[in-house]
């Protein structure tokens, strides 16, 4: 009888686990290597594109250079979505993506970020000199090379750069502003709709700004779906998508990101609670 009891419970346990390898494989799974820039959009879009189009998004957020040298490393990711089309580039000439496939979404703009009323008087680079700044690390995240470029053209890259903090990703940059680390940053002017009590905006004049960075999104070389890859990345692009980007404050149009004086009219500037996330939960 023992045996018997033992032979019934064997059969059911195989059972379940066969139903839940079934389940299991039967899921689709897409690992998305994403730029810390994008991480309010996708957040909020990964539920419900779960929802919609049946498509689960293991999201994986860091500095764009540093997500492109983990994809050539490990082979590894359905979709890659960095801050600028400067990484696509890269990307596609080391045969990473499918260049086909490429998708864009929002227009980012680069500026000098404060602490709320601007307590350190800060209003122009050069006054970085005699302040805690940061930017991010030129060599693996989007908004440190786009930092690099600004000071190179105002004359004060030699000297301003050995006195800069480095930052893994936009995150970990604003997270330094936030905790009062550093007085300014030079970061994406998205941020300051991230956090609109804590964080403000010093423009920077149009001359000192050589381009914007438009959001990309691309299937990788190594997608295990690619079909889904693109379904998701077409969602994006939709109109459901295009409001999410809106409503984050992103700019969505290329000439109201070119807009020096535009107050970030295609976002919101009420408190965003995902703001809050990124505070704690700095990315990898």
């Amino acid at each position: 009888m023992l045996r018997d009891a033992l032979m019934t419970l064997m059969i059911i346990s195989l059972t379940a686990l066969s139903f839940v390898s079934f389940a299991t494989a039967d899921e689709t799974r897409l690992l998305v290597l994403a730029g810390a820039a994008t991480r309010p959009v996708l957040e909020e879009a990964a539920p419900r594109i779960e929802q919609q189009l049946g498509i689960k998004l293991v999201l994986d957020f860091g500095g764009s250079g540093a997500l492109l040298s983990r994809l050539e490393l490990t082979q590894r990711g359905d979709i890659y979505l960095p801050a600028s089309d400067d990484y696509i580039d890269m990307a596609s000439a080391r045969g990473l993506i499918d260049p086909e496939s490429v998708v864009s979404y929002a227009w980012l703009r680069p500026a000098l970020l404060v602490r709320r009323g601007n307590p350190r008087g800060i209003h122009a680079l050069s006054d970085l000199s005699r302040v805690r700044a940061a930017i991010g690390e030129p060599r693996t995240v989007c908004i440190g090379l786009f930092a690099d470029e600004i000071l190179t053209r105002a004359n004060l890259r030699n000297e301003l750069m050995p006195r800069l903090g480095r930052a893994r990703s936009v995150a970990s940059l604003g997270n330094l502003l936030l905790v009062g680390s550093v007085d300014a940053i030079i970061a994406w002017r998205v941020l300051a709709a991230w956090y609109p009590e804590q964080i403000e905006v010093v423009e920077l004049p149009a001359e000192l700004i050589p381009r914007l960075a438009r959001i990309p999104g691309t299937v990788t070389s190594f997608s295990t779906n690619a079909t889904a890859a693109r379904r998701v990345l077409t969602w994006l692009a939709s109109d459901a998508g295009q409001e999410l980007w809106r409503r984050h404050g992103y700019f969505t149009g290329e000439g109201a990101a070119r807009d020096t004086h535009d107050e970030q009219k295609e976002g919101v500037q009420e408190k965003n609670t995902q703001g809050k996330d990124l505070q704690r939960n700095e990315t990898r």
